[in-house]
């Protein structure tokens, strides 16, 4: 179980943007993820899960699909987190 006492300062050292949903972008939708996410001692993320998406299971996949692939600088103990992707077509 992932440490939950103080948590250590986090550093993102990579955090691609997360790819727009084309069927998203013609619509001109808009929308914001929120993620909670476990990053392991090496600074990967182990885990990710949509806690909150607005507008529902439209930007989930590709916030995922993101935040999987940030990468931290490397920390003591495992630790969660969350952190809000926005999307914004212009």
């Amino acid at each position: 179980r992932p440490a939950a006492s103080a948590a250590p300062a986090l550093r993102l050292v990579s955090s691609p943007a997360p790819k727009y949903p084309p069927e998203a972008l013609r619509a001109g939708t808009s929308g914001e993820v929120l993620v909670e996410i476990t990053i392991g001692t090496d600074g990967s993320v182990t885990n990710a899960r949509v806690v909150r998406a607005s507008p529902p299971r439209v930007f989930d996949r590709e916030a995922l699909n993101a935040v999987r692939r940030w990468r931290f600088e490397p920390i003591d103990a495992p630790t969660t987190t969350r952190r809000t992707l926005a999307f914004n077509p212009g």
